[in-house]
């Protein structure tokens, strides 16, 4: 009878934590940070052989010559996202892009600044622009401040992906900002900073390192 009753207790005890076990939630891996953060535009991916940011940067240099090479729309999809992706001040957002790639439009583009090579060669530009009306602090000019942000990030982006770019002024030009204006039919508060001509490149230019400790200063001058 004893054998019994201990068994019958063993049992019962064996099936109380089967309930228990049952009845607990079972844990899951950690997710990272990253991994709970919303999704992003699934179809803008670096493709593989893109480079790390910090190379990117250290790498980069002006490209005014390429080739007839076209790049793909997805290429100039994702260079806007990492322009649009840059800081603002104020989270004004008032960098607006406008992407040229029309010949006859290109074309008279060269006529904006006759002594840049770059303008007759590419076959797609991205303007970059401030919309004034978009701007919370009138007059402080941060436009130029978000514009040159956005168009650092493409600059970058761009020599990671493997083409050629280079920052051709339009703003503060007097007599260029007007002939952009017209030339894209631009709103009167939309002010041209700059046209990035992109392409693949058709030079090569030595990379060095341009760190120079007399222009880095640390809590004071």
């Amino acid at each position: 009878m004893k054998m019994i009753r201990r068994s019958s207790g063993a049992m019962g005890v064996v099936g109380l934590l089967l309930v228990i076990l049952m009845l607990t939630p079972v844990a899951t891996p950690s997710r990272s940070r990253a991994q709970d953060q919303p999704a992003g535009p699934g179809d803008l991916k670096a493709p593989p052989g893109t480079l790390d940011a910090v190379t990117a940067i250290l790498t980069r240099r002006s490209i005014r010559d390429y080739t007839p090479r076209p790049v793909p729309e997805e290429t100039i999809k994702l260079l806007l996202t990492a322009g649009m992706a840059a800081p603002s001040a104020f989270d004004e957002r008032s960098t607006e892009f406008v992407v040229v790639n029309d010949p006859k439009i290109l074309k008279e583009f060269a006529k904006v600044n006759p002594n840049s090579r770059q303008l007759k060669k590419m076959t797609v530009g991205i303007v970059v622009c401030g919309n004034k009306n978009k701007q919370k602090h009138k007059g402080l000019g941060y436009w130029q401040l978000d514009g040159a942000a956005a168009s650092e990030n493409i600059l970058i982006a761009a020599h990671a992906l493997g083409l050629g770019a280079v920052w051709t002024a339009i703003y503060p030009y007097p007599d260029r900002i007007p002939m952009v204006q017209k030339l894209l039919q631009l709103p009167e508060e939309v002010i041209p900073l700059n046209i990035i001509p992109i392409g693949y490149p058709a030079e090569r230019k030595l990379t060095g390192n341009r760190f120079d400790p007399a222009r880095a200063h640390y809590n004071r001058w």
